[in-house]
């Protein structure tokens, strides 16, 4: 044990030595753009240099970057009489160990000398689409592919589009390819779709978005909050004067849903809307759309009419001089514009950050690679090209601060202290599974909600509510109307039985059988949940302090291990009252802040939340897919039974107290602590969605997920101190999670496992042992598990965490509470429905839409449905008196008279 806490101990304070040397307070959070240079352009065989091109073809795959096309003036600019030149070459960049290089020796190239497609870049290849030369416009589809062993691009033909179309602009959700707007023609307001995934490909025409047609639109694809959607700004259209008609409007197409919403207009610092078109967009953070750069549309307007008005050539004086200023204004004209303009999806606000420090290429794809944002060739000026490739990416910049890292050392060397004094009392397994009995009803209480209010909880509710609405609040109430059910129905059992896991009972009900499986059912969602629990959180905060994710979880793994192998399930109880008591009133902290920052006043800012349905708290459509009152109200009572009447994590709480009623006053006081957390973190969340909403610039960037934003607030909106405690306390959190889970599994894997194979341990002291031994496992397990997650990659947010419980522990709710209602059922019939019930399940998963907050209630009924049906085919002898609600009664009843007679 000595070596244990040695070692950990040096693990940590290695670990955090290296995150606080040399740091001092934090002082920009919100990072800032880098930008790097990548080689020009190569030339082409027989010229001396390079000429750039607009309209080129880009795009990745296999990770290089391939570009194609593009259009020029090789030899005179077009204001001294010069010829479009239209390309067919095609150019590979690769990295290298001495950086990037072109690849030389490539021998495609494309069909026709072709400009101004559009380019999207698929797991398949570059999806090339369209675009014009001298006299036509195409319709024409194909992939660029680059073949590594080869070091050769290939080319594969897709369907035609249904109309020749340039200056179109598109983008990839999941499979499905989207091309929206162009030119042939006419300037239309075409919206197609074709899925990639399909053996037979074709595009699919779909409704346009709810404004004029425009070709030099720009798009992206980005998350809106609940899934990613495809947004359509700004562009242009040219009309019969050959004058363009530029926009300032911007829509949202929900793949979803299969809708179009309009946005707020594309607008400057002073909210004046802003004409904006043929720029270069991409994705960035959580929600974020950058824009770099674009036509403005001022000078654009002035060289059309000049255009216009010298359509009809003529020797005159006025001619010659229309003729000069618009030569003047060519030569010397400034280049587009340089501002990335920022905008949130979520919001639906704009702002602009920063300048690019070059000269701004438009009608270029901007292409996510390696992490940057790539912006090749393109128009610089009208008729200017370059034949520079730039990269941008984005930094976060500040640190944590040596204040706030003294404040998480001292908080989490607190919780190992903690757990140091209580392990004086650690002197059997009663101690370490159940506390002695010795844990008052108001703790156990507190720990059992702290149980449910996880880190994830923590930072999920806020993001949620701040990207959606309050729709999922009467999710956490529906434990007020379990509350009852645990009490009168689950609670007697587990307590008169005198069991240490909840899966005695199973053995008890059915067979020894139907205990195992149960116990290892709950063992292995503890191992998958484990990983989850840590990582998240790591995720999250590792984007606020700067700590390595990896350093992060090791972190929290570690002194989780120490502190729970040393303290049992009391040190675990009485550290999750300390995180609810810091968690709760941290975030009451943050939402006085907020509204203390936030100067609008009452009834404007109930208008914002009005006109935005961000307190949308009923749906009352009979929709089954999404979050329908219905489907929280139901699916929120069955994964609550699931949860507080068969997760030994929670029913280890009720062992705790001296009694059946403080235990239940213990649940009475978890269920009603739900109702003043809710209102406090979803009201966090709306808050926080008013506070970036009025001060758009001060959310960064480098908040990679919306999971993030409610300790990016901490960090940067709380005083110095106030952030560094609230910081440690989603810390300490995410270890409460773990430690429930590691001294919950390692009760289960003594109780039910290690004791059956070793019932001749009499004194206890072996036993004691190995339930120390398996907690270290576990923890190492979960660390390990975490670990691994962070590099492979893991989609986050409270929807992965409900689909994991609710789409297999529901099943296993469902036998303990038939075999507790039902004295007909037998352990055959439980193995069979819990069979069934996995059945259902996977079905349901993979064979429907229903919503992932039914998965408990599908589990559940299907087990109970099942269990009851298949019993009817066997016969079993067990006894089943005082061991259903019938007769649970008369057998304690029993067992009191009896201790009256033997006393």
């Amino acid at each position: 044990m000595r070596a244990i806490i040695y070692i950990t101990c040096i693990l940590f304070f290695t670990s955090f030595g290296k995150v606080v040397c040399g740091q001092g307070l934090f002082d920009n959070y919100l990072g800032s753009f880098t930008f790097q240079d990548l080689p020009d352009l190569p030339a082409n065989a027989g010229d001396s240099a390079s000429h750039g091109y607009a309209g080129m073809f880009a795009g990745v795959h296999q990770d290089v970057l391939i570009l194609a096309g593009g259009a020029n003036f090789p030899e005179e600019a077009p204001w001294n009489g010069g010829k479009k030149h239209f390309s067919q070459h095609i150019y590979v960049l690769e990295k290298s160990s001495h950086g990037y290089q072109w690849v030389a020796g490539l021998e495609l190239k494309l069909p026709f000398p072709v400009a101004y497609g559009t380019s999207i870049s698929t797991p398949n290849g570059v999806l090339c689409v369209g675009g014009n030369d001298q006299g036509q416009t195409f319709n024409k589809a194909f992939l660029l592919k680059w073949n590594p062993a080869l070091r050769q691009v290939e080319l594969q033909y897709l369907p035609d589009l249904p109309l020749a179309l340039s200056n179109s602009t598109g983008g990839l959700i999941g499979t499905n390819v989207y091309l929206a707007g162009g030119e042939g023609e006419e300037v239309t307001d075409a919206f197609f779709r074709m899925d990639l995934g399909r053996d037979k490909l074709q595009w699919e025409r779909l409704s346009p978005w709810p404004g004029k047609p425009r070709s030099h639109a720009m798009s992206a694809v980005q998350s809106n909050g609940v899934n990613d959607c495809f947004y359509l700004f700004g562009g242009r259209r040219k009309q019969q004067n050959d004058v363009s008609e530029l926009y300032t409007d911007a829509y949202c197409y929900d793949p979803q849903k299969e809708v179009w919403k309009r946005l707020s207009e594309i607008q400057n610092e002073e909210g004046k809307p802003l004409t904006l078109s043929a720029g270069a967009t991409g994705p960035q953070g959580a929600g974020q759309i950058l824009f770099y750069g674009g036509v403005r549309g001022d000078v654009f307007n002035e060289l059309e009419r000049y255009a216009e008005a010298l359509s009809d050539p003529e020797d005159s004086v006025e001619y010659r001089q229309l003729m000069l200023d618009r030569n003047n204004l060519m030569e010397n004209h400034p280049g587009f514009n340089r501002d990335i303009l920022v905008y949130h999806t979520i919001t639906d606000s704009w702002h602009t950050m920063g300048k690019l420090p070059f000269m701004t290429p438009v009608t270029t794809t901007a292409v996510s690679w390696d992490g940057k944002m790539v912006l090749p060739s393109g128009e610089v000026s009208p008729g200017v090209r370059t034949a520079s490739i730039h990269s941008v990416g984005f930094r976060k910049e500040g640190a944590f601060g040596w204040v706030n890292y003294t404040i998480l050392g001292l908080y989490l060397g607190s919780l190992v202290l903690m757990g140091i004094l209580i392990s004086s009392k650690q002197h059997s397994t009663e101690d370490f599974f159940k506390a002695g009995g010795r844990v008052p009803w108001w703790a156990a209480g507190i720990s059992i909600f702290g149980t449910q209010l996880s880190a994830i909880t923590f930072m999920a509710i806020p993001a949620k509510t701040f990207a959606t609405d309050w729709t999922l609040f009467f999710l956490l109430m529906t434990i007020i109307i379990v509350a009852p059910v645990i009490i009168c129905i689950f609670l007697p059992f587990f307590r008169r039985l005198n069991i240490t896991t909840a899966y005695e009972y199973l053995e008890l009900r059915y067979n020894r059988s139907v205990r195992l499986i149960g116990s290892l059912i709950y063992v292995g969602l503890q191992l998958g949940r484990l990983g989850i629990v840590l990582l998240l959180p790591s995720l999250a905060l590792t984007v606020v302090t700067g700590i390595d994710v990896s350093i992060c979880i090791l972190i929290m793994g570690l002194l989780s291990i120490l502190y729970t192998v040393l303290g049992g399930i009391e040190a675990v109880i009485w550290t999750d009252v300390i995180q609810v008591v810091v968690l709760l009133g941290g975030a009451l902290i943050c939402l006085g802040f907020v509204f203390y920052e936030i100067h609008e006043g009452p009834a404007e800012l109930m208008a914002m939340v009005r006109d935005n349905q961000k307190g949308k708290i009923f749906d009352m459509r009979m929709d089954f897919t999404g979050t329908s009152f219905w489907v929280v109200l139901v699916g929120g009572i069955a994964a609550n039974i699931v949860q507080y009447g068969s997760d030994q994590t929670v029913v280890q709480r009720y062992l705790t107290t001296k009694d059946e009623r403080s235990a239940a006053n213990g649940i009475v006081t978890g269920a009603l602590m739900a109702l003043p957390s809710a209102l406090i973190f979803f009201s966090m969340g709306t808050a926080l969605y008013l506070f970036y909403k009025l001060h758009p610039a001060e959310l960064s960037p480098a908040v990679q997920n919306t999971d993030s934003i409610f300790p990016f607030f901490i960090v940067t909106q709380l005083p110095t101190g106030v952030s560094g405690l609230l910081i440690a306390a989603v810390f300490a959190a995410a270890m409460s999670s773990l430690d429930s889970s590691m001294n919950s599994v390692a009760t289960v894997v003594t109780t039910d496992f290690y004791r059956n194979w070793f019932p001749k341990d009499t004194t206890g002291k072996n036993t004691l042992g190995f339930a120390r031994l398996i907690t270290v496992i576990v923890g190492a397990f979960g660390t390990g598990f975490a670990l691994v997650m962070a590099r492979l990659g893991l989609p986050s947010l409270w929807d992965q965490f409900n689909m994991i419980i609710g789409l297999f522990a529901g099943g296993l709710g469902g036998i303990f509470l038939i075999g507790m209602l039902s004295k007909k059922v037998n352990g055959k019939g439980a193995l069979l429905g819990l069979l069934c019930s996995a059945v259902v399940q996977v079905a349901v998963k993979y064979g429907s839409e229903l919503s992932i907050h039914l998965y408990a209630l599908t589990g559940l009924l299907s087990a109970m449905g099942m269990t009851y049906l298949c019993s009817f085919f066997f016969t079993d002898k067990l006894d089943v008196s005082g061991l259903t609600v019938h007769s649970l009664g008369n057998k304690v009843e029993k067992q009191e008279n009896n201790k009256l007679e033997n006393a």
